[in-house]
């Protein structure tokens, strides 16, 4: 639950980063960016999680993803729009989007997201980016359990 203004706070919040991501699974978490300006909110993290592979890929990435996500939330209408950006270290390529959170009613919100992932590997590209699809929608699940705990407890 929460409205578009309850997530925006609880994004707002700079502690909400890295519990967010630590919840997910990452070891090491940093913040290179977090700005406010008004509705606006820019972060740009970094994550360094294990790498849940296969063989062929782990020879290709390594044994730990190191995620660099960059998000810029603004007000759009009665919510909140953003333009986000995902790249891996050692990985050419990688995932970009958009999100919207619309309200719904009093109290809850949509939460929209749309994404492309393109790896430029030859013969195992298509293969990772399957693999970064997966994880990604396995990843929105764990968030959206996280986010209620985070709106409940805050």
């Amino acid at each position: 639950g929460g409205t578009p203004g309850q997530l925006l706070e609880m994004m707002r919040s700079e502690d909400y980063w890295p519990a967010k991501y630590r919840a997910l699974g990452a070891q090491e978490f940093t913040l290179r960016e977090f700005s406010k300006d008004g509705d606006d909110l820019a972060v740009i993290s970094r994550r360094v999680s294990p790498a849940d592979l296969p063989n062929f890929a782990k020879k290709v990435v390594g044994d730990k993803t190191i995620v660099v996500q960059s998000e810029r939330w603004r007000e759009d209408g009665a919510g909140y729009a953003c333009d986000f950006t995902v790249t891996l270290e050692k990985v050419p390529g990688g995932m970009t989007g958009w999100m919207k959170i619309d309200p719904v009613g009093a109290s809850e919100s949509d939460w929209i997201l749309e994404f492309k992932i393109k790896v430029g590997i030859p013969l195992i590209g298509g293969k990772l980016e399957g693999i970064m699809k997966r994880e990604t929608e396995a990843n929105l699940k764990k968030e959206f359990v996280f986010n209620s705990s985070w709106l409940a407890s805050h």
